[in-house]
């Protein structure tokens, strides 16, 4: 059974929401069908910058997971500390889900 795949769109909220409370601006490359994302601290400095996830990996939540998630590491040994995260998955479907913010 194959996952369904996540959308740019999808994949790009994702990646915005999983380095609170840090800020994470992403950018799509609309020329490769990928896209960009850069994490900064409070002050607005970057922590980290990943120039590029390509469509085989974000349309894969299972491989974008893997991304944010080492992602995650590189930003938390470089000293920020990151809100808990993990990659937001519907049990029945595989699809992942957005959480509400409460």
């Amino acid at each position: 059974m194959s996952n369904p795949s996540m959308t740019l769109d999808d994949a790009m909220k994702l990646a915005s929401e999983a380095f609170l409370p840090l800020g994470c601006v992403t950018s799509a490359n609309p020329e490769d069908d990928s896209f960009g994302f850069t994490v900064m601290n409070s002050g607005g400095e970057p922590v980290l910058q990943v120039a590029n996830v390509p469509s085989s990996q974000y349309t894969d939540p299972v491989s974008l997971g893997s991304v944010l998630q080492q992602a995650r590491l590189d930003v938390e040994h470089k000293g920020c500390h990151l809100e808990p995260w993990t990659m937001p998955m519907d049990d029945a479907t595989g699809i992942p889900v957005t959480t509400p913010n409460y």
